[in-house]
């Protein structure tokens, strides 16, 4: 099990936080880590550990002593009922990742989680794939419960927390500045070694669009990274147009959006129009005159900009004009490419699993989509899928009933709630255009932050009635 150079990064910092009793810093470096996705802290054989995974491990590995030593989460009752429909969603995928691979065995045709030794359709059965994504299920799991226990604590900092993702996206986004001028010019050296060290990963870094390189900055492909920045902009935007910003949030608009037009993503691009376009829709029903006044003094800003800069390319750098207008023309025909072909391929292979399966799904980990919502049927099925609805239901509902409640209320888990969520949402929506799975462990430790604030505005609010 060799350890790579960004395992020499974040192992000892993780066990020196972890000596430390600081969860806090662990929490902060597990969101910092979310970005390093296509490097590794550790090899094992052909798999790799990310780096979000060192600091979770060990915040688990903390709070667990915690509950061993008797040390008490008051609001631990409170998390589990709350969580309790996405319990048994993860429940119904363990469960069918076992049975369901023997039910339907050699029965039908699946997608294999490694494409590398054969790019073609094979028979249902039990693989390492199975056990693989049922250890990553788990790990997420557990993270996500002991973050929320952490968190309705009275020493953690969800501010810090939400600053540190901030960085992380940061962080994503000078790496694909330097990554651009090192494709553009050569000259300049690029550590793929330290970025690209997890060979269970395919990274796909020498990606064209027209004349202009595409960039994956610390992800495996472009998409990946646009999904990622997708988050971060859906977040930053609206915690702007609520004044819950600084100059920071305002910093990271700017370079989130110039990083996602550098991968020239379409997913990133159609993500960014549903975003605009579901903000318009939110400010016209929610009759909220200041928040309808700020989209349009931000659209305006933005159409501004953009055409000033594109005047000044025009006059001074025409042939930058030339090359967008190229790029631009090749992502209105990706719909005509072989990779668009095979992905839909995939998806459309993916909804039939369902229904030759009977609504059970293959068995968790058993088909890989390019799509979340057709790997989810191919994989948990019709019921794992209502499991889910019912779940993010009642959190959308949650949601809407505590925020309504805590009206003007401009406190810290009222701005932890709608800047996770957005964040969330922003993934999700990417996600769904083009991608696989949620299952990165940063993902929900923004989940927990999420639950969390709830709860604790939740119980803020019930302490008031009871007064």
């Amino acid at each position: 099990m060799p350890l790579t150079a960004m395992g020499l990064i974040f192992w000892p910092l993780s066990f020196l936080f972890f000596f430390r009793k600081d969860p806090q810093r662990l929490l902060e470096l597990t969101l910092i880590g979310g970005v390093l996705q296509a490097a590794a802290v550790l090899v094992m054989g052909g798999l790799g550990l990310q780096p979000a995974m060192a600091p979770g491990m060990l915040f688990i590995a903390f709070m667990g002593l915690q509950l061993m030593l008797g040390v008490k989460f008051p609001a631990a009752g409170r998390v589990l009922k709350f969580c309790t429909p996405l319990l048994i969603a993860f429940s119904w995928a363990l469960v069918g990742s076992i049975i369901l691979p023997r039910l339907f065995e050699g029965v039908v045709l699946v997608w294999p989680q490694k494409l590398d030794d054969v790019a073609t359709r094979v028979p249902l059965a039990p693989t390492r794939g199975n056990i693989t994504q049922d250890c990553y299920l788990v790990l997420d799991l557990v993270m996500f419960v002991m973050t929320i226990f952490f968190l309705t604590r009275r020493e953690a900092d969800p501010r810090r927390l939400y600053n540190a993702y901030l960085v992380g996206a940061a962080l994503a986004c000078v790496v694909g500045f330097w990554e651009m001028a090192h494709r553009l010019v050569g000259s300049i050296p690029f550590p793929k070694e330290l970025l690209y060290s997890n060979p269970g990963w395919a990274v796909l870094d020498t990606q064209m669009s027209g004349p202009v390189p595409r960039i994956n900055a610390t992800f495996t492909e472009p998409s990946a990274c646009a999904t990622f920045l997708i988050g971060t902009l859906y977040s930053t935007v609206w915690c702007a147009l609520r004044g819950y910003g600084n100059w920071a949030t305002r910093v990271m608009i700017f370079l989130c959006t110039l990083c996602l037009l550098m991968t020239t993503s379409t997913t990133g691009y159609v993500a960014m129009i549903i975003g605009l376009a579901l903000l318009i829709v939110y400010a016209i029903l929610s009759r909220e005159r200041r928040l309808f006044r700020r989209l349009m003094m931000f659209i305006a800003g933005g159409v501004l900009c953009m055409g000033v800069t594109t005047l000044a390319l025009a006059a001074f750098a025409p042939d930058v004009i030339k090359a967008a207008a190229e790029v631009m023309l090749e992502t209105q025909d990706k719909k005509q490419s072989a990779s668009y072909e095979e992905r839909t391929q995939k998806d459309a292979d993916s909804y039939q699993l369902a229904f030759d399966t009977y609504g059970l799904g293959t068995g968790w980990g058993s088909d890989r989509s390019s799509s979340l919502l057709p790997g989810f049927l191919a994989t948990i099925g019709v019921v794992g899928v209502l499991m889910l609805v019912v779940w993010n239901g009642s959190l959308f509902l949650k949601i809407y009933r505590t925020i309504k409640g805590a009206a003007g209320e401009r406190s810290l888990d009222a701005w932890m709630i709608e800047a996770t969520f957005t964040a969330l949402l922003g993934r999700t929506v990417a996600t769904l255009i083009s991608g696989p799975v949620l299952g990165t462990m940063d993902f929900y430790v923004l989940l927990a932050m999420l639950v969390s604030a709830l709860i604790r505005l939740q119980t803020r609010a019930g302490k008031q009635v009871r007064a």
